[in-house]
């Protein structure tokens, strides 16, 4: 029916339009509860996006109340001021949005907890290190430049080069001496080789020689004179006693017999040789007698003495080489010199051109150097030495040997006839073996004189050498003792007592730090040669330090900077005060921090002493320089080098003088640049400064006169807080995402929890 089908067909679009509603719902729903969610998720990101920088403001707020004092004095930030909580939980909640009667708040925001820690203490040396560089960077290249810089400026190149000429005359003195003194050992053996058989001949073999012609009367036997020349006497007398006794032999029996019979008994015997017995016993006997003893005595003596002058010259020998020894080691020094000079004089820089010590003094320096030449020996002089030493064996061999035969001859004389040419031809070549071993190596020989007037020649500068070195030894204990008396000076109690606290304080940074301390205290030597050469090797360290620090060194620049800068220093007129025993206020440490640092000794004088040792070693140094090139004139290297060091002690100890009395003095007649104490302590520092007792010891200077604690000044916060946020849609939705960790937080009941961390440090 049509009116059915009106009706189903109505039905059917109720149905549809029933459906489309709901589905519109549905849709709309969904976009409600995504948009919902949409804005609430954005409301976490912008609360946790203003949470983290209030966290963050609030770590720098707690570093901006910092101690005004430290930083004023020292230019180093330390925690101060108001507590830290407080000033971060202040700047919390200052960075909320504020609520008022007609305000919105998108970000219904509370902070619920806080809490700040903090850390890094100023006791800690890389914190502290790090906040002196800060300090630093910008003032000290500036200071350095126009203070030092423009002061030293050449002295580097000038003290290479007196290094360089220092060392190798020094080398050169050292082996010169052992040369010289090798070679007067070879002569004092020689000379005692010569003594001994000039000794052991004396009485026997006649000086001067007798002549062999002629006779003499048979008596008792001198010498090898006696025995030849007696010879035809004795045996003609024996040959008439004999003669005599044969034809008057029972009487003379008799005359024997009863003489030993008053002999046996004890009773004197007086009467008379009978008449026409022998009448030359008493000669003959006193001939063979002696010519028994000479025979016995002269060989063995003479062999005696042979045997000890070969040990002397053996001796001399042995001295010969080690002489030649040190002449080649001279050699080799002199030769290092000239490659060393021929190299320095292409490198010679800036240093030495304007400013400088100029071209014409390193020049100078070379020359000396090159010189040193001049005291090298010959090859041949060793080869003919040792010659004449073989020689003289020889000539000792050759008298023994006559001498023995000659005792041989002499041993047989008395009971053989006919030996008188022999004995004359043995006497004659034992006198002419002695008289030239006399006339060659005797007490006046002309072979020792020789050589005494050959070493008097090599050794002709020494006694004015030694004339120098004996004055400067003088100056160089006048300099110990002006140093000397600086470091006895031992201030007041109260004084001892300051230094006491300080060096507990810097001795508990160091182990808190697990730190040592490689302080050493300077010693100056007691041999001003010595304490020469290690100040000019000192000087070239510390110049390099200096020359370096401008270029890259920059912790050490600027710890040095720092120290000078922010410490005090001792004050001349109150040191030379000490001196008079007028003054005492530069005994105590708040006069003289920036020595303890470098120094850190523990006693009121001493640190001033150390200070002032180190500025006399620097002023020894560049007056070496000066010195050298002052007493070229003197011609022989080592006559020059202790010109030198005549010179450079005596002007170094007025230098020191001029400084305590004035507060300045001319880095050098070459270079008219004035010099303050200041100055060299800066360059003392950039050699030895930023060392972990050093920088515990300015620890110690600070903590004393802030009387604060650096092991709790803090350098470093760290702030957490924990804020909510009210959420708006869904909480229960919200929370489900949260704790699948989509928002970096905790979803309790209707509100947002988070914690946010922020920290922050002074440097």
């Amino acid at each position: 029916m049509p009116w059915e089908r009106k009706e189903q067909d109505a039905g059917r679009r109720k149905r549809a339009e029933g459906a489309v509603s709901v589905y519109f719902i549905a849709a709309t729903a969904a976009f409600v509860l995504l948009n919902g969610l949409l804005i609430d998720f954005a409301r976490v990101a912008a609360f946790r996006k203003q949470a983290e920088l209030a966290a963050k403001s609030g770590a720098r707020s707690v570093l901006s109340s910092f101690d005004p004092g430290v930083y004023a004095r020292y230019g180093l930030f330390i925690r101060g001021g108001e507590p830290a909580n407080d000033v971060f939980r202040r700047t919390l909640e200052g960075n909320l949005e504020q609520d008022g009667p007609r305000t919105f708040r998108f970000l219904d925001a509370r902070w619920d907890g806080s809490e700040v820690t903090e850390s890094r203490p100023l006791a800690s040396h890389d914190v502290f290190r790090r906040q002196v560089l800060e300090d630093m960077k910008y003032k000290a290249p500036i200071d350095l430049t126009i203070e030092l810089l423009s002061r030293f400026r050449g002295v580097d190149e000038a003290m290479k080069e007196t290094k360089r000429t220092v060392d190798v005359l020094e080398k050169m003195r050292k082996a010169y001496d052992r040369r010289q003194a090798a070679l007067e050992e070879v002569l004092k053996r020689q000379k005692e080789a010569g003594e001994k058989l000039e000794k052991a001949m004396a009485g026997y073999v006649p000086d001067p020689a007798v002549s062999m012609s002629g006779t003499r009367p048979a008596r008792d036997v001198a010498d090898i004179a006696d025995a030849a020349l007696m010879y035809p006497d004795y045996w003609t007398k024996r040959m008439e006693d004999e003669e005599r006794s044969r034809a008057h032999g029972e009487a003379v029996a008799q005359w024997n017999s009863r003489r030993e019979a008053a002999a046996a008994e004890g009773k004197p015997f007086r009467e008379p040789y009978p008449a026409g017995g022998a009448m030359h016993t008493a000669a003959t006997n006193a001939y063979a007698s002696g010519m028994a003893e000479i025979a016995s005595d002269l060989p063995d003596k003479l062999r005696k003495a042979e045997r000890e002058a070969w040990e002397a010259l053996e001796a001399a020998k042995e001295a010969l080489r080690a002489a030649e020894e040190a002449n080649e080691e001279m050699r080799e020094i002199a030769a290092n010199a000239s490659d060393s000079a021929e190299e320095a004089s292409g490198s010679v820089g800036a240093g030495a051109g304007a400013g400088g010590i100029g071209k014409e003094a390193s020049e100078t320096l070379r020359e000396l150097r090159q010189s040193a030449d001049e005291l090298v020996m010959d090859n041949g002089f060793f080869a003919d030495y040792a010659g004449e030493l073989n020689g003289q064996q020889a000539d000792a061999s050759e008298i023994a040997a006559a001498a023995e035969a000659f005792g041989e001859t002499a041993a047989s004389a008395p009971d053989a006839s006919g030996l008188g040419v022999t004995l004359r031809s043995w006497a004659e070549r034992l006198q002419s073996s002695g008289a030239h071993y006399r006339s060659r190596y005797g007490s006046s020989g002309s072979v020792l004189k020789a050589r005494r007037d050959r070493l008097d020649q090599l050794n002709s500068a020494d006694k004015e050498r030694k004339r120098m070195e004996s004055e400067a030894a003088v100056q160089w204990e006048s300099a110990r003792s002006l140093l000397g008396g600086l470091a006895a000076i031992g201030g007041t109690s109260a004084d001892r007592e300051a230094f006491a606290e300080l060096t507990e304080l810097y001795e508990s940074n160091l182990a808190w730090n697990e730190a040592e301390d490689s302080r050493t205290e300077p010693v100056p030597s007691r041999d001003p040669s010595q304490g020469r050469d290690e100040a000019v090797g000192a000087a070239e360290g510390w110049l390099s330090a200096l020359t370096e620090a401008a270029l890259n060194a920059r912790d050490t620049l600027y710890f040095a900077e720092y120290a000078i800068s922010r410490f005090s220093i001792s004050d001349h007129a109150e040191v030379m005060a000490l001196l008079a025993g007028t003054g005492e206020g530069a005994t105590s440490p708040e006069r003289q921090e920036a020595e303890f640092i470098l120094y850190g000794l523990n006693h009121p004088g001493g640190n001033i002493a150390a200070a002032y040792g180190e500025i006399f070693s620097l002023r020894l140094a560049i007056r070496t320089m000066e010195g050298l090139i002052e007493s070229r004139t003197l011609g022989h290297p080592l006559l020059v080098l202790a010109g030198a060091l005549l010179y450079a002690v005596a002007n170094a100890v007025a230098d020191i003088r001029q400084l305590l009395d004035s507060g300045t003095v001319l880095l050098s007649k070459f270079l008219k640049a004035e010099t303050a104490y200041s100055d060299y302590l800066r360059l003392f520092y950039l050699l030895q400064g930023g060392s972990a007792g050093q920088i515990a010891r300015m620890i110690a200077v600070i903590e004393r006169n802030t009387g604060l604690t650096l092991q709790k000044a803090y350098t470093y916060v760290s702030g957490t807080g924990r804020a909510t946020l009210r959420l708006w849609f869904f909480p229960g939705v919200a929370g489900a995402l949260g704790k699948i960790g989509q928002m970096g937080g905790e979803v309790a009941g209707n509100r947002y929890e988070a914690e946010f961390t922020a920290d922050d440090a002074y440097q």
